[in-house]
């Protein structure tokens, strides 16, 4: 059956399973013969958001940085961490974290995550994990959007700090937000401007459109990640 779903999804989008995410209604859907994870509005896992993060992970050269550890917020159905794990074939620990349970479950049971290896996935609301997390990543991946807008909280000052203590030193965050009206604009102005308030360096590209991606890094004068590694 999923044979013939993925042939027909060619002509059209063929949807497998509707039902209700924490944060809104969740579709599982057959589109160009991939199962991609929509909600009503949006991409959500797979998708034009995999192809997103395909080309941020390839513009920020994040295989030649070869991170030892990684964390994503807003883990969503895996997409990313399909991206590093098997299509770039990072090796480092990944900590993956995303408040949906459902979300979760899509995960596991149609995208089998747990195959991953050196893959720790936690059920958390990304802002209360970011401010109690006591461990430092070479690489954040920050994606929490409640369909096509920023979820609420992080274009805020406390969080924005949080990811700095996150950060370690000479590592790299990359930051989706989403820019399609007036206000979506300026919440993602926002985070740009406190990023540079914690960050040495920021820079931001626009993919497909809508998404305007910040990546940025921090320094600490006479250190790096390698020393930081080598130190252990």
């Amino acid at each position: 059956m999923s044979f013939l779903k993925s042939l027909l999804s060619y002509a059209w989008p063929v949807t497998q399973w509707e039902g209700q995410g924490k944060y809104g209604p969740l579709k599982l859907v057959w589109e160009q013969g991939l199962l991609v994870v929509n909600s009503n509005n949006a991409n959500q896992s797979y998708g034009n958001l995999h192809a997103i993060w395909q080309q941020v992970l390839d513009d920020a050269n994040v295989a030649k940085r070869n991170p030892r550890s990684i964390l994503l917020l807003g883990f969503g159905a895996g997409s990313s961490a399909h991206i590093l794990r098997k299509e770039i074939g990072l090796r480092a620990p990944i900590i993956g974290v995303d408040g949906d349970p459902a979300m979760l479950n899509l995960a596991r049971t149609h995208f089998h995550v747990d195959r991953l290896k050196d893959l720790r996935i936690i059920c958390s609301d990304a802002l209360e994990f970011a401010g109690t997390h006591q461990e430092v990543h070479d690489l954040v991946l920050v994606d929490l959007c409640h369909e096509l807008d920023l979820a609420p909280g992080v274009d805020g000052e406390p969080f924005i700090a949080n990811l700095r203590k996150c950060t370690a030193s000479g590592g790299l965050l990359c930051f989706n937000t989403i820019v399609h009206n007036a206000a979506s604009g300026e919440r993602s102005q926002r985070v740009s401007e406190l990023l540079r308030l914690h960050f040495d360096t920021v820079t931001e590209k626009l993919y497909q459109g809508v998404n305007r991606v910040l990546t940025a890094s921090w320094t600490t004068p006479g250190a790096t990640v390698a020393a930081r590694n080598d130190r252990g």
